[in-house]
């Protein structure tokens, strides 16, 4: 038997028709499973937070005593996704063994070829998940990011917080969505674990409740959420309906390259409307409204846990959207690939310019995250280029992000964003954490609270300069590498609208080193105005060495990283079909 038959749904058995007509049970598969194992750190999550939650809930009964002494939910949360953790890294290895690989399996009575790594296969060999190597970095990605805003949280809210529970369950619960999300490859798995992402951050936004800041940003994140989240609906709707009624991104995309649908009016507006609520998710301008507010009043280690974790779910959608689905010919004949070619000049523009007048540190790293995005999407743009497709890869209907390269040419592109990614986790968190430390003894988060900073927390202020240092792309921290490969794919691809795109990225790291290194030059220059000893708990003392340490790593072992990231998305060789066996 084939690896994953002992998966297969059986869906319709045709019991009484056999015994009536006295001849042997008939069994109609209309759902090929697939491997499930390479979606259970997503399910884990889900399970351990019903765990935490009901601890929580037996432990309130009896605070500080018994269960909540022994195993209280704060160190269970941490503990319970390190483990997830280790597994969705096996996941990766998996992922890469069965990427390009094919499974015959019989479907509504047809044998047909279906992607190894696609879940819930139906008719015509459309996946309704796709764990690739792209999806299962991204989800490693976010389980790693949310480890560390647990450790963070630990120090910001103490041992006894309120709902403690519901908070870390909550949290377990928007990384399994962001994990869903990045494997989602039909158009209802990724609405609704964008909105199931969506509904828990709204929450965690307005977990403080008896701050008004805090309930201020959950509301403006939750109205304007729900306005773009209706956009992308009535985009779906669309797409589903001028593509032959499917919606899964292979069918779709096949629909889009075998006739002009998508150079129609309604394929324009389907494609943008669908653009506007992944556009949300990133806080790409102009929807990035909402993130300023948001990041100000809402708890820092979710400020942190959004800025990160939110932000690599609604990019590997994006992606996965933009390589499968909307580019079904060159990318410079696609209007849309032109309107993001704007959106991505003013995102870096806009969120450098605008974080130089900012007196608040955490509204500094809003403004400043939106121009990460910038840097980040014009990798993004530079694959709509390479990953050109009639709607089928390797010979078989296919929503992985994956390309064929010609030779050993490696294009950068994607292989660039998930290097950025993974830079962009540790670099950013980092400052969060060094910043929740600070900001919690001295009950500020303004800039000029860190005057000082080096004569009083000297290994604060040394970490913190080289966060910054990173996110402005200084060599040789990791935001650096990120920029490199991101700007070199850019310019590697040729078009002149990417080289722009890329001395413009270029452009801006230099105005960006304006507003970070000021912080820098109060912390090591300017007088110290409170005479304070900052020492922080030991897990946000632990969450700052890992970020410091993997922000100067990731540069040590770029080789291994860039060999593992391009492994995960091209490809040099024909595709292998695994036998369902007799």
């Amino acid at each position: 038997m084939g690896f994953s038959d002992n998966y297969k749904l059986d869906v319709y058995a045709c019991e009484s028709r056999a015994i009536a007509q006295n001849r042997p049970k008939e069994y109609t598969l209309i759902v090929h499973t697939g491997n499930v194992i390479l979606i259970t750190p997503a399910i884990a999550l889900v399970v351990f937070a019903m765990v935490v939650l009901l601890l929580g809930v037996i432990a309130s009964k009896r605070p500080d005593k018994g269960l909540d002494h022994w195993f209280p939910t704060q160190y269970a949360a941490p503990a319970l996704t390190a483990a997830v953790l280790a597994f969705s890294g096996a996941v990766i290895w998996m992922s890469l063994r069965l990427v390009g690989k094919t499974e015959q399996a019989i479907i509504n009575g047809a044998r047909t070829d279906v992607p190894a790594v696609g879940l819930f296969v139906t008719a015509g060999g459309h996946a309704q998940l796709t764990v690739d190597p792209f999806a299962a970095i991204i989800s490693f990605a976010a389980i790693a990011g949310t480890l560390i805003v647990m450790l963070l949280s630990l120090h910001h809210f103490g041992e006894h917080q309120i709902h403690k529970a519901e908070y870390y369950s909550l949290l377990m619960l928007a990384t399994a969505a962001a994990s869903f999300a990045a494997a989602s490859s039909d158009l209802i798995a990724i609405y609704l674990s964008i909105e199931f992402l969506s509904l828990t951050s709204y929450i965690l936004a307005a977990f403080a409740k008896t701050d008004r800041r805090s309930a201020e940003a959950g509301l403006k994140y939750f109205l304007y959420g729900a306005a773009c989240s209706a956009v992308m609906l009535y985009g779906m709707s669309i797409l589903f309906g001028i593509t032959g009624g499917s919606t899964s991104l292979s069918a779709i995309a096949a629909g889009f390259a075998h006739g002009k649908v998508a150079l129609t009016g309604a394929g324009w507006v389907a494609i943008m409307f669908t653009l506007v609520g992944m556009g949300f998710k990133l806080a790409l301008v102009p929807f990035h409204f909402w993130a300023p507010d948001t990041y100000e009043g809402a708890p820092t280690p979710v400020t942190a846990f959004l800025s990160v974790v939110s932000k690599a779910a609604g990019l590997a959608v994006i992606i996965r959207f933009l390589t499968v689905v909307a580019t079904p010919s060159d990318a410079g004949s696609l209007s849309w690939y032109w309107i993001l070619v704007v959106l991505t000049a003013l995102s870096m523009l806009y969120g450098n310019l605008v974080a130089i007048w900012q007196r608040n540190i955490k509204r500094m790293l809003a403004y400043s995250s939106i121009a990460q995005v910038g840097y980040m999407m014009v990798g993004v743009l530079a694959a709509m280029h390479t990953f050109t497709r009639a709607g089928s890869a390797f010979g078989i209907p296919n929503a992985s992000v994956r390309a064929e390269v010609a030779g050993d040419s490696v294009p950068m592109d994607i292989q660039g964003v998930l290097i950025y990614v993974l830079a962009y986790l540790f670099m950013n968190l980092g400052a969060f954490a060094v910043v929740i430390a600070v900001g919690k003894r001295m009950k500020s988060d303004a800039i000029d609270s860190y005057a000082g900073l080096m004569k009083h927390a000297p290994f604060y202020a040394a970490a913190l300069a080289v966060f910054l240092f990173s996110l402005a792309g200084v060599p040789p921290t990791a935001g650096f590498l990120g920029k490199l490969f991101v700007f070199g794919s850019a310019i590697k691809v040729g078009s002149p609208e990417l080289v722009v795109l890329a001395i413009l990225g270029v452009v801006n790291s230099v105005i960006s080193a304006y507003y970070y290194l000021n912080v820098v030059r109060l912390m090591f220059s300017a007088p110290c105005e409170q005479d304070v000893k900052i020492c922080g708990s030991t897990a946000v003392n632990a969450a700052i060495v890992v970020t410091l340490v993997m922000t100067l790593a990731l540069t040590v072992f770029a080789k291994p990283v860039s060999e593992l990231t391009a492994q995960a998305v091209y490809a040099h060789n024909p595709v292998h079909v695994i036998s369902p066996g007799p």
